[in-house]
Protein backbone atom coordinates (compact mmCIF):
# COMPACT_ATOMS: atom_id res chain seq x y z
CA UNK A 1 0.00 0.00 0.00
CA UNK A 2 2.83 2.31 0.60
CA UNK A 3 4.51 1.53 -2.29
CA UNK A 4 1.03 2.33 -4.36
CA UNK A 5 1.07 5.90 -2.40
CA UNK A 6 4.65 6.62 -3.78
CA UNK A 7 3.38 6.13 -7.18
CA UNK A 8 0.28 7.69 -6.90
CA UNK A 9 2.04 10.82 -5.63
CA UNK A 10 5.21 10.24 -8.12
CA UNK A 11 2.59 10.27 -10.79
CA UNK A 12 1.08 13.61 -9.32
CA UNK A 13 3.96 15.50 -9.07
CA UNK A 14 4.97 14.64 -13.10
CA UNK A 15 1.49 15.06 -14.49
CA UNK A 16 1.89 18.65 -12.79
CA UNK A 17 5.39 19.51 -14.33
CA UNK A 18 4.36 18.05 -17.60
CA UNK A 19 1.32 19.70 -18.07
CA UNK A 20 2.02 23.21 -16.35
CA UNK A 21 5.06 23.51 -19.31
CA UNK A 22 4.21 26.70 -21.01
CA UNK A 23 1.23 27.20 -19.21
CA UNK A 24 1.17 31.00 -19.56
CA UNK A 25 1.76 31.13 -22.66
CA UNK A 26 -1.55 30.76 -24.49
CA UNK A 27 -3.87 34.33 -24.56
CA UNK A 28 -6.73 34.09 -22.58
CA UNK A 29 -9.56 33.09 -24.72
CA UNK A 30 -13.72 33.76 -25.18
CA UNK A 31 -14.70 31.06 -22.41
CA UNK A 32 -11.61 32.12 -19.52
CA UNK A 33 -12.43 35.79 -20.39
CA UNK A 34 -15.50 34.58 -19.13
CA UNK A 35 -13.94 33.59 -16.17
CA UNK A 36 -12.72 36.56 -15.27
CA UNK A 37 -15.76 38.63 -15.93
CA UNK A 38 -17.42 36.75 -13.42
CA UNK A 39 -14.96 36.25 -10.60
CA UNK A 40 -13.76 39.90 -11.06
CA UNK A 41 -16.34 41.56 -9.42
CA UNK A 42 -18.32 41.61 -6.15
CA UNK A 43 -19.91 38.77 -4.00
CA UNK A 44 -23.78 40.23 -4.70
CA UNK A 45 -23.06 41.21 -7.88
CA UNK A 46 -21.93 37.40 -8.52
CA UNK A 47 -24.69 36.13 -7.50
CA UNK A 48 -27.42 38.44 -9.26
CA UNK A 49 -25.44 37.30 -12.50
CA UNK A 50 -25.80 34.10 -11.91
CA UNK A 51 -29.18 34.37 -11.15
CA UNK A 52 -29.41 35.60 -15.21
CA UNK A 53 -26.33 33.59 -17.08
CA UNK A 54 -23.93 30.97 -16.08
CA UNK A 55 -25.75 29.01 -13.25
CA UNK A 56 -23.96 25.84 -14.09
CA UNK A 57 -20.71 27.23 -13.38
CA UNK A 58 -21.27 29.25 -10.28
CA UNK A 59 -19.97 26.64 -7.86
CA UNK A 60 -16.88 26.93 -9.84
CA UNK A 61 -16.96 30.60 -9.70
CA UNK A 62 -17.48 31.31 -6.29
CA UNK A 63 -14.63 28.73 -5.44
CA UNK A 64 -12.21 30.51 -8.41
CA UNK A 65 -13.04 33.92 -6.56
CA UNK A 66 -11.44 33.01 -3.48
CA UNK A 67 -8.78 32.01 -5.11
CA UNK A 68 -7.95 34.84 -7.03
CA UNK A 69 -8.37 36.83 -3.76
CA UNK A 70 -5.14 34.71 -3.08
CA UNK A 71 -3.69 34.65 -5.86
CA UNK A 72 -4.85 37.63 -8.61
CA UNK A 73 -6.06 36.76 -12.13
CA UNK A 74 -3.16 35.92 -14.80
CA UNK A 75 -3.07 33.05 -16.62
CA UNK A 76 -1.04 30.89 -14.46
CA UNK A 77 -2.83 31.71 -11.54
CA UNK A 78 -6.15 31.23 -12.57
CA UNK A 79 -5.01 27.66 -14.85
CA UNK A 80 -3.27 26.39 -11.75
CA UNK A 81 -6.30 24.58 -9.97
CA UNK A 82 -7.14 22.90 -13.44
CA UNK A 83 -3.55 21.97 -13.41
CA UNK A 84 -3.72 20.60 -10.44
CA UNK A 85 -6.84 18.77 -10.74
CA UNK A 86 -5.18 17.02 -13.24
CA UNK A 87 -2.44 15.83 -11.24
CA UNK A 88 -4.58 14.43 -8.84
CA UNK A 89 -6.96 13.03 -11.14
CA UNK A 90 -3.89 11.06 -12.64
CA UNK A 91 -2.78 10.34 -9.11
CA UNK A 92 -5.87 8.33 -8.32
CA UNK A 93 -5.97 6.80 -11.76
CA UNK A 94 -2.68 4.92 -10.06
CA UNK A 95 -4.68 4.09 -7.04
CA UNK A 96 -7.71 2.53 -8.86
CA UNK A 97 -5.67 0.69 -11.82
CA UNK A 98 -3.77 -0.94 -8.77
CA UNK A 99 -6.19 -2.21 -7.24
CA UNK A 100 -8.30 -3.52 -10.37
CA UNK A 101 -5.11 -5.01 -12.15
CA UNK A 102 -2.27 -4.08 -10.18
CA UNK A 103 0.71 -1.16 -10.15
CA UNK A 104 1.95 -1.61 -13.51
CA UNK A 105 -1.48 -1.29 -14.50
CA UNK A 106 -2.42 1.36 -12.94
CA UNK A 107 0.40 3.36 -13.86
CA UNK A 108 0.25 2.76 -17.17
CA UNK A 109 -3.39 3.90 -17.49
CA UNK A 110 -2.34 7.26 -15.52
CA UNK A 111 0.07 7.90 -18.17
CA UNK A 112 -2.11 7.77 -20.96
CA UNK A 113 -4.31 9.27 -18.92
CA UNK A 114 -1.83 12.44 -19.11
CA UNK A 115 -0.61 12.35 -22.27
CA UNK A 116 -3.92 12.60 -23.76
CA UNK A 117 -4.62 15.95 -25.69
CA UNK A 118 -8.23 16.36 -24.20
CA UNK A 119 -6.58 15.93 -20.86
CA UNK A 120 -3.75 18.44 -21.39
CA UNK A 121 -6.86 20.92 -23.09
CA UNK A 122 -8.50 20.64 -20.02
CA UNK A 123 -5.58 21.14 -17.63
CA UNK A 124 -4.60 24.85 -19.51
CA UNK A 125 -7.65 26.37 -19.19
CA UNK A 126 -9.44 28.28 -16.58
CA UNK A 127 -12.88 26.46 -16.27
CA UNK A 128 -14.02 23.67 -14.53
CA UNK A 129 -13.67 20.67 -16.51
CA UNK A 130 -10.43 19.48 -14.83
CA UNK A 131 -11.36 19.56 -10.82
CA UNK A 132 -14.97 18.37 -12.35
CA UNK A 133 -12.73 15.52 -13.56
CA UNK A 134 -10.67 15.21 -10.59
CA UNK A 135 -13.93 14.36 -8.37
CA UNK A 136 -15.63 11.80 -10.41
CA UNK A 137 -12.09 9.97 -10.06
CA UNK A 138 -12.13 10.21 -6.96
CA UNK A 139 -15.86 8.88 -6.55
CA UNK A 140 -14.60 5.89 -8.79
CA UNK A 141 -12.07 5.57 -6.22
CA UNK A 142 -14.26 5.29 -3.51
CA UNK A 143 -17.01 2.71 -5.32
CA UNK A 144 -13.90 0.71 -6.01
CA UNK A 145 -12.86 1.02 -2.56
CA UNK A 146 -16.15 0.19 -1.25
CA UNK A 147 -16.36 -2.82 -3.30
CA UNK A 148 -13.28 -4.11 -1.80
CA UNK A 149 -14.14 -2.83 1.94
CA UNK A 150 -17.56 -2.04 2.19
CA UNK A 151 -17.11 0.61 5.18
CA UNK A 152 -19.11 3.34 5.63
CA UNK A 153 -16.01 5.77 5.37
CA UNK A 154 -16.03 4.96 2.12
CA UNK A 155 -19.58 5.86 0.97
CA UNK A 156 -19.65 8.81 2.51
CA UNK A 157 -16.31 9.76 0.18
CA UNK A 158 -18.57 8.80 -3.01
CA UNK A 159 -21.19 11.02 -1.72
CA UNK A 160 -18.98 14.20 -0.77
CA UNK A 161 -16.85 13.62 -4.33
CA UNK A 162 -20.27 12.98 -6.13
CA UNK A 163 -21.48 16.00 -4.58
CA UNK A 164 -18.99 18.51 -5.49
CA UNK A 165 -18.46 16.56 -9.37
CA UNK A 166 -22.24 17.63 -9.70
CA UNK A 167 -21.49 21.20 -8.58
CA UNK A 168 -18.75 21.83 -10.50
CA UNK A 169 -20.44 19.83 -13.92
CA UNK A 170 -24.09 19.39 -14.05
CA UNK A 171 -22.97 16.41 -16.64
CA UNK A 172 -20.96 14.72 -13.94
CA UNK A 173 -24.52 12.99 -12.45
CA UNK A 174 -24.12 10.53 -15.62
CA UNK A 175 -20.92 8.99 -13.44
CA UNK A 176 -23.79 8.29 -10.96
CA UNK A 177 -25.84 6.63 -13.58
CA UNK A 178 -22.85 4.90 -15.55
CA UNK A 179 -21.74 3.49 -11.78
CA UNK A 180 -25.20 2.27 -11.19
CA UNK A 181 -24.79 -0.09 -14.21
CA UNK A 182 -21.78 -1.10 -12.65
CA UNK A 183 -23.06 -2.03 -9.58
CA UNK A 184 -25.83 -4.04 -11.37
CA UNK A 185 -23.24 -5.68 -13.71
CA UNK A 186 -20.45 -6.45 -10.68
CA UNK A 187 -21.62 -9.59 -8.14
CA UNK A 188 -19.78 -8.04 -5.09
CA UNK A 189 -20.97 -4.71 -5.52
CA UNK A 190 -24.73 -5.52 -6.03
CA UNK A 191 -24.49 -6.49 -2.20
CA UNK A 192 -24.13 -2.56 -1.14
CA UNK A 193 -26.74 -1.07 -3.22
CA UNK A 194 -28.79 0.30 -0.28
CA UNK A 195 -25.50 2.59 0.77
CA UNK A 196 -25.17 3.36 -3.07
CA UNK A 197 -28.69 4.14 -3.41
CA UNK A 198 -28.28 6.21 -0.23
CA UNK A 199 -25.21 8.22 -1.06
CA UNK A 200 -27.10 9.08 -4.84
CA UNK A 201 -28.91 11.90 -3.08
CA UNK A 202 -25.45 13.50 -2.68
CA UNK A 203 -25.41 13.62 -6.39
CA UNK A 204 -29.06 13.68 -7.67
CA UNK A 205 -30.46 16.57 -5.31
CA UNK A 206 -27.68 19.55 -6.52
CA UNK A 207 -28.37 18.16 -10.06
CA UNK A 208 -31.70 18.62 -10.20
CA UNK A 209 -31.30 22.17 -8.49
CA UNK A 210 -28.82 22.77 -10.80
CA UNK A 211 -31.24 21.78 -14.28
CA UNK A 212 -34.14 23.79 -13.09
CA UNK A 213 -31.94 26.89 -12.57
CA UNK A 214 -30.49 26.00 -16.06
CA UNK A 215 -33.63 25.23 -17.74
CA UNK A 216 -34.09 29.27 -18.50
CA UNK A 217 -30.29 29.87 -19.34
CA UNK A 218 -30.10 27.52 -22.14
CA UNK A 219 -29.76 30.07 -24.61
CA UNK A 220 -26.01 29.96 -23.43
CA UNK A 221 -25.60 26.59 -25.28
CA UNK A 222 -27.39 28.25 -28.98
CA UNK A 223 -24.47 28.34 -30.67
CA UNK A 224 -23.57 25.17 -30.47
CA UNK A 225 -24.54 23.09 -33.81
CA UNK A 226 -27.93 20.27 -33.68
CA UNK A 227 -26.66 16.52 -33.80
CA UNK A 228 -25.64 15.60 -37.13
CA UNK A 229 -23.38 12.96 -38.93
CA UNK A 230 -19.95 15.18 -37.51
CA UNK A 231 -20.88 13.66 -34.14
CA UNK A 232 -19.36 10.33 -35.01
CA UNK A 233 -15.99 12.29 -35.21
CA UNK A 234 -16.22 14.40 -32.61
CA UNK A 235 -16.31 11.05 -30.57
CA UNK A 236 -14.27 8.63 -32.57
CA UNK A 237 -11.51 11.85 -32.57
CA UNK A 238 -12.20 14.97 -30.80
CA UNK A 239 -13.16 13.80 -27.24
CA UNK A 240 -10.22 12.12 -26.12
CA UNK A 241 -7.52 12.86 -28.85
CA UNK A 242 -7.79 16.48 -29.85
CA UNK A 243 -8.06 19.79 -28.06
CA UNK A 244 -10.17 21.08 -30.83
CA UNK A 245 -13.92 22.01 -30.26
CA UNK A 246 -16.12 20.80 -32.58
CA UNK A 247 -16.50 19.47 -36.18
CA UNK A 248 -17.66 22.11 -38.42
CA UNK A 249 -19.19 21.32 -42.03
CA UNK A 250 -16.43 18.12 -41.60
CA UNK A 251 -13.99 19.98 -40.52
CA UNK A 252 -11.98 20.40 -37.11
CA UNK A 253 -12.83 23.83 -35.63
CA UNK A 254 -10.33 25.66 -34.65
CA UNK A 255 -8.04 25.04 -36.83
CA UNK A 256 -5.50 21.49 -35.40
CA UNK A 257 -1.45 22.82 -35.37
CA UNK A 258 0.66 21.50 -38.61
CA UNK A 259 0.63 18.13 -38.48
CA UNK A 260 -2.42 17.32 -35.39
CA UNK A 261 -4.58 15.97 -38.04
CA UNK A 262 -2.44 12.83 -38.63
CA UNK A 263 -1.67 12.37 -35.31
CA UNK A 264 -5.46 12.83 -33.76
CA UNK A 265 -6.29 9.78 -36.30
CA UNK A 266 -3.19 7.48 -35.31
CA UNK A 267 -3.69 8.25 -31.36
CA UNK A 268 -7.54 6.93 -32.37
CA UNK A 269 -6.50 4.11 -34.06
CA UNK A 270 -4.27 2.90 -31.68
CA UNK A 271 -5.96 4.11 -28.51
CA UNK A 272 -9.57 2.76 -30.00
CA UNK A 273 -7.64 -0.33 -31.05
CA UNK A 274 -5.99 -0.79 -27.92
CA UNK A 275 -9.37 -0.28 -25.91
CA UNK A 276 -11.18 -2.69 -28.02
CA UNK A 277 -8.44 -5.51 -27.56
CA UNK A 278 -8.03 -4.88 -23.98
CA UNK A 279 -12.31 -4.57 -23.25
CA UNK A 280 -11.65 -8.21 -24.73
CA UNK A 281 -9.29 -9.30 -22.94
CA UNK A 282 -10.74 -8.18 -19.86
CA UNK A 283 -14.58 -9.02 -20.53
CA UNK A 284 -15.37 -11.02 -17.31
CA UNK A 285 -13.02 -8.89 -15.35
CA UNK A 286 -13.99 -5.63 -13.44
CA UNK A 287 -12.08 -3.32 -14.90
CA UNK A 288 -14.18 -3.83 -18.08
CA UNK A 289 -17.72 -3.60 -15.69
CA UNK A 290 -16.04 -0.08 -14.30
CA UNK A 291 -14.60 1.67 -17.35
CA UNK A 292 -17.11 0.56 -20.09
CA UNK A 293 -20.27 2.14 -18.49
CA UNK A 294 -18.28 5.17 -17.74
CA UNK A 295 -17.65 5.76 -21.44
CA UNK A 296 -20.74 4.65 -23.39
CA UNK A 297 -23.55 5.67 -20.87
CA UNK A 298 -22.56 9.47 -20.51
CA UNK A 299 -22.01 9.66 -24.70
CA UNK A 300 -25.45 7.87 -25.16
CA UNK A 301 -27.12 10.16 -22.55
CA UNK A 302 -25.89 13.16 -24.20
CA UNK A 303 -26.15 12.64 -27.86
CA UNK A 304 -29.10 10.33 -27.47
CA UNK A 305 -30.89 13.26 -25.41
CA UNK A 306 -30.11 16.17 -27.34
CA UNK A 307 -31.64 13.99 -30.58
CA UNK A 308 -34.94 13.09 -28.32
CA UNK A 309 -35.34 16.85 -27.41
CA UNK A 310 -34.17 18.76 -30.24
CA UNK A 311 -31.40 20.54 -28.54
CA UNK A 312 -28.10 20.83 -28.96
CA UNK A 313 -25.99 19.60 -25.40
CA UNK A 314 -23.31 17.82 -26.58
CA UNK A 315 -19.44 19.36 -27.10
CA UNK A 316 -16.24 17.22 -26.32
CA UNK A 317 -14.95 19.50 -23.15
CA UNK A 318 -18.45 18.71 -21.50
CA UNK A 319 -18.15 15.21 -21.24
CA UNK A 320 -14.53 15.31 -19.85
CA UNK A 321 -14.90 13.63 -17.14
CA UNK A 322 -14.87 9.91 -19.28
CA UNK A 323 -11.50 10.54 -19.72
CA UNK A 324 -10.05 7.89 -17.71
CA UNK A 325 -11.81 5.01 -19.58
CA UNK A 326 -10.35 4.49 -22.89
CA UNK A 327 -6.64 4.56 -20.89
CA UNK A 328 -8.06 1.99 -18.29
CA UNK A 329 -9.22 -0.17 -21.11
CA UNK A 330 -6.26 0.49 -23.29
CA UNK A 331 -4.05 -0.02 -20.68
CA UNK A 332 -5.14 -3.83 -20.68
CA UNK A 333 -4.22 -4.80 -24.20
CA UNK A 334 -0.19 -4.79 -23.31
CA UNK A 335 -0.39 -5.69 -19.61
CA UNK A 336 -2.46 -8.71 -17.48
CA UNK A 337 -4.83 -7.15 -15.25
CA UNK A 338 -5.16 -10.13 -12.95
CA UNK A 339 -8.24 -9.11 -10.34
CA UNK A 340 -7.00 -9.84 -7.21
CA UNK A 341 -9.27 -11.44 -4.56
CA UNK A 342 -9.85 -9.34 -1.61
CA UNK A 343 -6.84 -8.43 0.72
CA UNK A 344 -4.19 -10.22 -2.12
CA UNK A 345 -2.04 -8.20 -4.50
CA UNK A 346 -2.85 -8.51 -8.38
CA UNK A 347 -0.14 -10.50 -10.78
CA UNK A 348 2.67 -8.95 -11.33
CA UNK A 349 3.51 -7.63 -14.76
CA UNK A 350 6.42 -9.12 -16.69
CA UNK A 351 9.15 -7.65 -18.01
CA UNK A 352 7.98 -8.51 -21.68
CA UNK A 353 4.99 -6.77 -20.47
CA UNK A 354 6.27 -3.56 -19.30
CA UNK A 355 8.46 -3.13 -22.55
CA UNK A 356 5.30 -3.75 -24.45
CA UNK A 357 3.43 -0.73 -22.31
CA UNK A 358 6.82 1.52 -22.23
CA UNK A 359 6.72 1.16 -26.05
CA UNK A 360 3.07 2.27 -26.52
CA UNK A 361 3.58 5.23 -24.34
CA UNK A 362 6.47 6.78 -26.04
CA UNK A 363 4.48 6.12 -29.21
CA UNK A 364 1.43 8.08 -27.83
CA UNK A 365 3.93 10.61 -26.02
CA UNK A 366 5.19 11.59 -29.69
CA UNK A 367 1.91 11.24 -31.54
CA UNK A 368 0.70 13.83 -29.03
CA UNK A 369 3.30 15.70 -29.43
CA UNK A 370 1.92 18.40 -32.06
CA UNK A 371 -0.90 18.99 -29.65
CA UNK A 372 1.02 19.02 -26.81
CA UNK A 373 3.17 21.85 -28.55
CA UNK A 374 0.35 23.56 -30.48
CA UNK A 375 -1.59 24.04 -27.05
CA UNK A 376 1.13 25.99 -25.56
CA UNK A 377 1.49 28.80 -27.97
CA UNK A 378 0.15 31.99 -28.08
CA UNK A 379 -3.11 31.40 -29.83
CA UNK A 380 -3.09 27.56 -28.68
CA UNK A 381 -6.78 27.83 -27.57
CA UNK A 382 -8.24 29.74 -30.87
CA UNK A 383 -7.10 31.50 -33.50
CA UNK A 384 -9.87 34.15 -33.10
CA UNK A 385 -9.26 34.68 -29.48
CA UNK A 386 -6.30 37.04 -29.99
CA UNK A 387 -7.10 39.09 -26.71
CA UNK A 388 -3.66 38.99 -25.52
CA UNK A 389 -2.08 40.48 -28.90
CA UNK A 390 -4.36 43.34 -28.84
CA UNK A 391 -4.05 44.34 -24.96
CA UNK A 392 -0.40 44.64 -26.18
CA UNK A 393 -1.39 46.73 -29.10
CA UNK A 394 -2.68 48.88 -27.22
CA UNK A 395 -0.57 49.44 -24.07
CA UNK A 396 2.09 49.95 -26.00
CA UNK A 397 0.65 51.84 -28.91
CA UNK A 398 -2.13 54.09 -27.54
CA UNK A 399 -1.73 57.11 -25.53
CA UNK A 400 -4.08 58.17 -22.50
CA UNK A 401 -7.01 60.14 -23.41
CA UNK A 402 -7.56 57.80 -26.56
CA UNK A 403 -10.98 56.53 -27.52
CA UNK A 404 -11.00 52.94 -28.23
CA UNK A 405 -13.98 51.45 -29.57
CA UNK A 406 -14.27 47.36 -29.27
CA UNK A 407 -16.64 45.49 -31.56
CA UNK A 408 -17.51 41.52 -31.08
CA UNK A 409 -15.84 39.72 -28.66
CA UNK A 410 -12.82 42.03 -28.36
CA UNK A 411 -15.39 43.46 -25.03
CA UNK A 412 -14.49 40.51 -23.11
CA UNK A 413 -10.65 40.88 -24.18
CA UNK A 414 -10.85 44.17 -22.89
CA UNK A 415 -12.35 42.55 -19.34
CA UNK A 416 -9.00 39.60 -19.38
CA UNK A 417 -6.35 42.11 -19.93
CA UNK A 418 -8.22 45.45 -18.75
CA UNK A 419 -5.07 46.98 -16.80
CA UNK A 420 -4.06 47.54 -20.65
CA UNK A 421 -6.86 49.89 -21.21
CA UNK A 422 -6.33 51.87 -18.60
CA UNK A 423 -6.67 55.95 -19.40
CA UNK A 424 -8.62 55.45 -22.32
CA UNK A 425 -11.98 56.21 -23.67
CA UNK A 426 -14.28 53.48 -23.87
CA UNK A 427 -16.42 55.16 -26.63
CA UNK A 428 -18.67 51.63 -27.26
CA UNK A 429 -19.58 50.62 -24.10
CA UNK A 430 -23.10 50.72 -22.49
CA UNK A 431 -23.36 49.01 -18.81
CA UNK A 432 -20.06 47.10 -18.04
CA UNK A 433 -20.75 43.72 -16.96
CA UNK A 434 -20.91 43.67 -13.48
CA UNK A 435 -23.72 46.40 -13.62
CA UNK A 436 -25.48 44.80 -16.41
CA UNK A 437 -25.58 41.85 -14.72
CA UNK A 438 -23.59 39.77 -17.41
CA UNK A 439 -20.41 38.33 -18.72
CA UNK A 440 -20.30 40.69 -21.47
CA UNK A 441 -20.02 44.64 -21.38
CA UNK A 442 -23.17 46.22 -22.99
CA UNK A 443 -21.47 47.20 -26.09
CA UNK A 444 -23.24 49.53 -29.10
CA UNK A 445 -22.25 49.62 -32.64
CA UNK A 446 -19.68 52.27 -33.83
CA UNK A 447 -22.45 53.46 -36.14
CA UNK A 448 -24.54 54.48 -33.21
CA UNK A 449 -22.26 56.60 -31.03
CA UNK A 450 -20.69 59.20 -33.11
CA UNK A 451 -21.15 61.60 -30.74
CA UNK A 452 -19.04 59.89 -28.72
CA UNK A 453 -16.11 59.80 -31.16
CA UNK A 454 -15.95 63.55 -32.63
CA UNK A 455 -14.94 65.21 -29.02
CA UNK A 456 -11.38 62.59 -30.18
CA UNK A 457 -8.74 63.14 -32.81
CA UNK A 458 -7.60 59.68 -32.07
CA UNK A 459 -9.75 56.72 -31.85
CA UNK A 460 -8.21 52.97 -31.84
CA UNK A 461 -11.00 50.63 -33.40
CA UNK A 462 -10.71 46.82 -32.39
CA UNK A 463 -13.02 44.49 -34.76
CA UNK A 464 -12.99 41.48 -36.04
CA UNK A 465 -10.55 40.86 -39.34
CA UNK A 466 -12.29 41.55 -42.99
CA UNK A 467 -15.00 43.76 -41.09
CA UNK A 468 -15.55 46.70 -42.89
CA UNK A 469 -18.34 48.65 -41.68
CA UNK A 470 -16.13 50.24 -38.44
CA UNK A 471 -13.85 51.99 -41.27
CA UNK A 472 -16.45 52.91 -43.24
CA UNK A 473 -18.24 54.68 -40.06
CA UNK A 474 -15.19 56.62 -38.88
CA UNK A 475 -13.92 57.47 -42.83
CA UNK A 476 -17.68 59.31 -43.42
CA UNK A 477 -17.39 61.23 -39.91
CA UNK A 478 -13.50 62.98 -41.32
CA UNK A 479 -11.05 59.99 -39.76
CA UNK A 480 -8.21 58.05 -41.61
CA UNK A 481 -6.70 54.78 -40.48
CA UNK A 482 -2.78 55.70 -40.40
CA UNK A 483 -1.98 52.62 -38.21
CA UNK A 484 -2.82 49.09 -38.34
CA UNK A 485 -2.14 46.63 -36.36
CA UNK A 486 -3.43 42.62 -37.76
CA UNK A 487 -3.40 39.42 -35.21
CA UNK A 488 -4.60 36.12 -36.12
CA UNK A 489 -8.66 36.79 -35.47
CA UNK A 490 -8.57 40.79 -34.96
CA UNK A 491 -7.81 43.74 -36.26
CA UNK A 492 -6.59 47.08 -34.37
CA UNK A 493 -6.91 50.30 -36.14
CA UNK A 494 -5.89 53.63 -35.28
CA UNK A 495 -8.33 56.58 -37.09
CA UNK A 496 -7.13 59.96 -36.71
CA UNK A 497 -9.43 63.17 -37.27
CA UNK A 498 -7.56 64.41 -40.86
CA UNK A 499 -6.27 67.57 -40.75
CA UNK A 500 -5.33 67.44 -37.23
CA UNK A 501 -1.78 67.89 -36.07
CA UNK A 502 -1.34 64.02 -35.22
CA UNK A 503 -2.80 63.24 -38.49
CA UNK A 504 -0.31 60.92 -40.72
CA UNK A 505 -1.29 59.74 -43.73
CA UNK A 506 -1.27 55.96 -44.83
Amino acid sequence: MQRTTKAAVLVTILAVVYSGFRIHAPSFWVDEAATVSAIDRSLPDLIRMLGIIDAVHGFYYLLLRGWATLFGVSEVALRLPSLLAVGVAAGLVVAIGRRIGGLAYGLTAATLLVLLPRTQYVATDARSYALALAASVAATYFLVRARELPRRRFWVGYAAAGLLATLLSFYTVLVLVAHAVTVCLDRRLRRSWRPFLAASPAWLVPAACLAAIGAGQQFQIAWIRPIDSGVVAEVALLQFFSDAYLMLDGAISPLPTPGENLTTVGLAVILWGMALVGAIRLRRHFAVKLAVPLLVVPLLCVIGGSLILGSPYYLPRYLTFILPTVPLLAAAAVLRAGEPASGRRPAMASSRERRAAAGVLVAVALLALPSYLGQRTEYGRSPQDDFRFVADTIRDEAEAGDAIALTGDAGLGRIAYQDSFAGLDDITIGKTADEWGRIYDQRFDVDSVEDRILPHDVVWVVYPRGERAPERTLRSLGYGADARFDGTGTSVVRFTREGSAGYSPP
